[in-house]
């Protein structure tokens, strides 16, 4: 063929699974990595509250990652349009408010709870998506939702007949419900247009401005003592440069190309990669950082309920029918 060999939009859907696959494995190594900064932070700085480490990390992160992409864009800083602006900043809010209700909940929950109730994203997006279209998921979708919440049930350990609905696990809920919004914004077709790098950079900084009020509120001088850690310093860049440019840039740009319940539901192997993650990695931070951060073990936990996520995935992945991608029309 003149002019070269068109891309089929079923390999561009395959490549864009591959990608988003490979930033839920880096938002995956944000656990153990962002549990490290933690304990590192507490060393540096003792006598703070846990969830004032957990909003400066992502308050660094945010900020780091804004700087990184001004860097990036280089000439493109000067060209941000309208609509740019208004996804970045949709995105912001949604993540932001979703992160800082989501770290908030954590003071009162365990995390295997905190990491079940964030996987509602899974039944919230084509919930979300049946209603505008007033159309019903079909059963392959609601079986894919359906094995995803098992395989997070197995892998997190809830136990169902312990679950209370309190502050933290309503919060946890929001915060889901927050993520989906974020979800099914990169779906709009008014923003397919958008330049993702610039998208990225406002959706940082949004993010960094609501995380701020966290840090100012827990104490803000002892970041004075916290940024003198190198352990601090080097995590911090790792999640800033693989957890937060990469997958959040990746996020914005390939999502597009997917659509929002495959989206949902590739995002919900992130435990699976956390878990994965968290076998070897504590060990070689502990021994950087001087402090006490043990290596998880293999279960039969991580296997049944990874096995659960993943057969989800290739589910809905293969589907033979896939709908179009960007905002479904109403039915009529």
């Amino acid at each position: 063929m003149i002019g070269g060999a068109r891309t089929s939009p079923v390999n561009i859907t395959r490549t864009a699974i591959v990608r988003l696959t490979l930033a839920t494995a880096a938002w995956g190594l944000s656990f153990p990595t962002a549990k490290a900064v933690m304990l590192a932070q507490a060393t540096a700085a003792p006598g703070h509250a846990e969830w004032f480490h957990a909003a400066l990390i992502l308050f660094n992160r945010m900020v780091l990652a804004t700087l990184v992409m001004l860097a990036l864009l280089g000439a493109r800083r000067r060209g941000f349009t309208r609509l740019e602006v208004r996804q970045g900043l949709e995105l912001g809010l949604f993540g932001g408010l979703g992160m800082l209700l989501q770290t908030d909940a954590q003071n009162t929950i365990a995390a295997s709870t905190s990491a079940f109730f964030t996987q509602f994203t899974c039944i919230f997006v084509p919930l979300t998506v049946a209603l505008r279209s007033r159309r019903m998921p079909s059963l392959l979708v609601i079986g894919a939702c359906g094995l995803v919440m098992a395989g997070c049930a197995v892998l997190s350990g809830v136990e169902f007949g312990k679950i209370r609905l309190g502050r933290g696990e309503w919060e946890t809920i929001v915060s889901a419900v927050l993520f989906t919004g974020q979800i099914l914004c990169l779906e709009r077709t008014r923003f397919h247009g958008n330049d993702s790098g610039r998208t990225s950079t406002v959706m940082f900084a949004v993010k960094g401005t609501l995380l701020a009020t966290f840090v100012i509120a827990g104490g803000s001088r002892a970041a004075a003592h916290v940024y003198a850690s190198p352990a601090v310093l080097t995590l911090t860049a790792l999640l800033t440069v693989v957890c937060t440019v990469y997958a959040y840039f990746t996020m914005t740009h390939w999502q597009p190309r997917v659509t929002s319940t495959q989206a949902g539901l590739i995002y919900a192997t992130e435990p699976v990669f956390a878990s994965a993650w968290a076998l070897f990695l504590p060990g070689w931070y502990s021994r950087f950082g001087g402090f006490s951060y043990a290596n998880e073990h293999v279960t039969w936990q991580l296997f049944a309920g990874g096995a659960l996520i993943l057969a989800a995935n290739l589910l809905l992945i293969a589907r033979p029918d896939q709908p179009k991608h960007g905002d479904t029309p109403a039915a009529t």
